[in-house]
């Protein structure tokens, strides 16, 4: 896994004719899906972008970096800008069908996740979702690198020019996720990587 995770980089620039397969792109799905969020409450959604013309319209709204329209896949996270009693509800109805338990013992845990989201500022709760989103988006990376597909993680684009490309109202654009085959043109995949020593990043008490 090491070796893996030291071939990954943010792919600068793809191939566009290189494609992820459908197979490979479901594991990678699979993967987001399994990631640890506060409460397992999955605060935030993907909407997988494959119309040509909406990405040209994506790459304009994010500084016309190639990767948005060049990559085989493209993910944008989203995160509910409101976590109101329907959505919470909902989970605990998930939860009742997955493990079969009865809705009633639900009750507290559903107070508690009602009281502490409730004490959040819309402002606060679009950065505690967003939080969540990070999770899925970090066992994205780490599954493409497992399948050897390249992908990009990127915040540089205008999230509400994507929300109103996407038709976005209740939901807000967080992060994109490409995933591909890098071209034999991107020089930057000779780059060594940088990154602390593990003296430097932890320290032991």
């Amino acid at each position: 896994m090491k070796n893996v995770l030291t071939w990954r980089y943010a792919t600068q620039k793809y191939d566009p004719a290189q494609k992820v397969s459908e197979e490979n792109m479901q594991e990678i799905l699979e993967a987001i899906n399994s990631a640890p969020t506060s409460y397992g409450l999955q605060p935030f959604k993907l909407i997988h972008v494959k119309s040509p013309e909406l990405r040209k319209q994506l790459r304009a709204a994010s500084y016309d970096q190639s990767p948005v329209t060049d990559a085989s896949e493209l993910l944008v996270f989203t995160v509910n800008r409101n976590m109101d009693s329907e959505h919470i509800n909902s989970y605990m109805k998930r939860i009742v069908e997955v493990r079969q338990v009865e809705r009633e013992k639900l009750n507290r845990f559903e107070q508690n996740i009602a009281g502490v989201l409730g004490d959040l500022s819309s402002a606060e709760l679009i950065a505690w979702n967003t939080k969540q989103a990070y999770i899925g988006l970090g066992f994205g990376l780490v599954m493409a690198a497992h399948l050897g597909i390249d992908s990009t993680p990127m915040e540089g684009f205008q999230k509400d020019k994507y929300d109103e490309i996407l038709g976005l109202e209740d939901d807000h654009s967080v992060l994109v996720l490409t995933f591909g085959y890098r071209s034999d043109e991107d020089h930057t995949q000779h780059n060594k990587k940088v990154r602390k020593t593990l003296e430097q990043l932890v320290t032991v008490k």
